[in-house]
């Protein structure tokens, strides 16, 4: 049995471990880190069970593999929390149960079911066995991997989380103290397994809401976008309407203009001929000319031309030339929520520079067969800071701002490319690179 216990303990930080590298950039590839890793935590567990430490070990277990996700994972302080605390409180809490269920069955009080010892690797193993079939159906029914990866962005609803399975976790090891008491040995059982019970059950409700919060938050967020986005459009359709309208003006004068050049040059008026094509001239730049066009895909032209226009208020200079080559996996859709945050990220990073002859965004591209690369460049104030995932922020409002930079990144990732961020902090030049690959 104890052999047993040791396969599904192994099998269950395997999991944990393997799940959150699913969600987390890694520190460390090589398998050997897992391997040292798990032994840690198993060597740490039977060294709490030794020296007849429950309690503390479940706080020191706890401890241990807030430290292997810190040195295996680029993961910040509250999900690193999340990590810790849920990973031990369900395995805390089947273990509480089954030691209940056969404090029950024998008649005996829980205390004196764990000093004979006789069942403990039983207990364990069912426990853990237990903790994993949870584990598996919750994340298949309430929790995915998508919805979480919302949660993980989401620090408010996070943190209250963290907040819930810390105070369940420290209400059932004060619940677990009263097992020194020999009076009504029936009642405290009861009370054990249905405080375990309701924990469990208030901890899925939470996560249920939490995630829907969460998912609801981004939803909202998502569709604010592609509000502003046929904003944009509908003013880039004006603007152009606008530009036609001119056009076609400017076509009809310059018929008649042309004939009146020619009836001046037959007439040898050189002078008011040359002064009649200067005012045409004038009458192109101002009316025609115009229209810029920033980009080839009309979607992201409208996003170029709405952020010109912010760049012209702002004091911010503006240079784009980006070609969106056709066979990428890159759809409209993915091209307002990337230039959406870049470019807003931009702007704000701009304003603050203080001189307002040094704030700039640029936009270049560039493709080959394989790859499509688009290069957004801005001015910012030096000041920066790294986070736990290797993205940086210079906003103070982590609670709304903070994921924007991670959205980019995930949508990127999810279609094969690649972003890379680059922060001057000499030159105090900002820039993110972005690559797609393209289909043949």
């Amino acid at each position: 049995m104890q052999i047993l216990f040791v396969v599904l303990l192994l099998t269950y930080n395997v999991t944990s471990l393997l799940y959150y590298k699913r969600h987390f950039p890694t520190k460390h590839e090589h398998w050997l880190y897992y391997v040292v890793a798990v032994t840690f935590n198993l060597t740490s567990y039977f060294a709490m069970d030794y020296v007849n430490l429950p309690q503390t070990g479940v706080l020191v277990t706890m401890v241990l593999f807030m430290v292997e996700l810190k040195l295996l994972f680029r993961i910040d302080s509250l999900q690193l929390m999340y990590g810790g605390s849920l990973y031990i409180f369900v395995l805390y809490c089947f273990r509480e149960i089954v030691v209940s269920v056969f404090a029950l069955i024998l008649g005996k009080s829980i205390i004196i079911v764990l000093q004979q010892g006789v069942y403990n690797y039983t207990i364990d193993s069912i426990a853990v066995l237990a903790t994993m079939i949870f584990d598996h159906l919750v994340k298949k029914s309430i929790a995915p991997d998508v919805k979480m990866k919302q949660l993980f962005r989401n620090r408010r609803q996070l943190k209250f989380v963290v907040i819930l399975q810390f105070a369940l976790l420290s209400y059932l090891m004060t619940i677990k103290d009263g097992r020194h008491i020999d009076s009504n040995v029936l009642w405290f059982t009861l009370l054990h397994i249905k405080s375990c019970l309701l924990s469990l059950a208030m901890l899925v409700i939470v996560w249920n809401q939490t995630i829907w919060v969460s998912f609801l938050l981004e939803y909202e967020r998502h569709t604010q976008q592609l509000q502003e986005q046929l904003e944009r459009q509908m003013r880039h359709y004006r603007a152009y309407q606008k530009y036609t309208e001119n056009f076609r003006n400017f076509k009809h004068d310059y018929n008649n203009m042309m004939i009146s050049v020619k009836a001046l040059l037959k007439n040898k008026e050189i002078d008011i001929a040359a002064g009649l094509m200067d005012d045409i001239h004038d009458t192109m730049q101002k009316s025609v000319l115009v229209h810029k066009n920033y980009s080839d895909n009309v979607i992201l032209d409208a996003i170029l031309q709405d952020v010109a226009n912010t760049c012209e208020e702002y004091n911010i200079q503006f240079s784009a030339m980006a070609h969106i080559p056709t066979h990428t996996a890159l759809s409209e859709l993915d091209i307002v929520r990337v230039f959406s945050n870049v470019l807003s990220n931009a702007i704000e990073a701009c304003r603050k520079v203080p001189d307002i002859s040094e704030r700039f965004i640029e936009i270049t591209s560039s493709a080959n067969e394989s790859w499509s690369c688009v290069e957004i460049s801005n001015s910012f104030t030096g000041e920066i800071k790294l986070e736990d995932d290797g993205l940086v922020t210079t906003k103070q409002n982590k609670e709304n701002h903070g994921f924007g930079l991670k959205i980019l990144k995930e949508i990127i990732e999810d279609l094969g490319g690649v972003m890379l961020i680059e922060a001057d902090q000499v030159d105090k030049k900002f820039t993110i690179k972005i690559h797609i690959p393209r289909h043949p």
